[in-house]
């Protein structure tokens, strides 16, 4: 009779855990939900703010005299920032980052520390999904040898987690997808990738500036023989770079994406 009242109390008592634990997984299910929908709702009313638009790139003639009305024209195409109107509603704003084909299409935001925007949105308020941000340390009046952008890789697509799509040597059969867009408010910017790989998160060192040129090559061989993809870009100590992390389908890894910066 004991016993039978010992595993009634048990089962009883499984139930009871089992239930909770449902109602727990309901809950943070909810707010996963409540903050990527919040974000996307951000990433859309933001969107307006920036667009691709159609310029002319005049270089000086090399086969010319260098005279003013001898330059070559090229149209590119560049992106257009309304960086006053997106600071009024957030002071922080530093840069913006698009990459065709994914749904990577942020403002970037910077905080003096690396903390504040894993957590926060573009709005400020809290959310796990963060925003895409800068690292503390970069600098944007002069960029810094190598820029820093991060955000988080999300089970719904969003942020940065479209960057797996890199990781797939098909991917860049298309060869708009060897390249995105980065403006900051003084520049529009070209990025033109020479490396994409992943990496044990432990092993990640990001480094914005360097002591001297030798070591920012070394960075910049370094990172090229990693690359999953040889893309055949050219880069030196002369050049400006920007890399691009997200975790991995796990927090192990870390996604690195490096491209050569050209000012359009």
């Amino acid at each position: 009779m004991e016993k039978e009242k010992t595993k009634d109390w048990l089962f009883i008592a499984f139930r009871i855990i089992s239930i909770l634990i449902i109602i727990v997984c309901l809950i943070c299910l909810y707010i996963w939900h409540k903050q990527n929908t919040a974000n996307g709702s951000i990433q859309e009313e933001l969107n307006s703010y920036a667009k691709v638009v159609e310029d002319i790139n005049k270089n000086n003639s090399e086969e010319e005299d260098n005279s003013e009305d001898e330059v070559n024209q090229e149209q590119v195409n560049v992106l257009s920032v309304d960086f006053a109107s997106l600071k009024e509603k957030n002071p922080d704003t530093v840069a913006w980052v698009k990459v065709d084909n994914t749904n990577i299409d942020f403002p970037v935001v910077k905080s003096s520390n690396n903390n504040y925007y894993l957590k926060r949105n573009f709005n400020k308020e809290s959310n796990g999904a963060g925003w895409i941000y800068a690292d503390y340390r970069d600098s944007f009046d002069e960029l810094s040898q190598n820029t820093v952008i991060y955000g988080h890789n999300r089970r719904n697509g969003t942020m940065f987690s479209n960057l797996t799509f890199l990781l797939d040597n098909n991917w860049f059969a298309d060869e708009n997808n060897k390249r995105f867009y980065f403006s900051t408010e003084s520049s529009n910017y070209v990025a033109e990738i020479f490396s994409v790989y992943s990496m044990k998160a432990s092993s990640v060192g990001t480094v914005t500036d360097f002591p001297d040129n030798e070591q920012f090559e070394s960075f910049i061989n370094s990172v090229k023989n990693m690359s999953n993809y040889d893309f055949g870009v050219d880069v030196s100590a002369a050049d400006r770079v920007i890399t691009l992390c997200t975790c991995g389908n796990n927090t192990k890894y870390r996604i690195l994406v490096h491209a050569k910066l050209v000012e359009k």
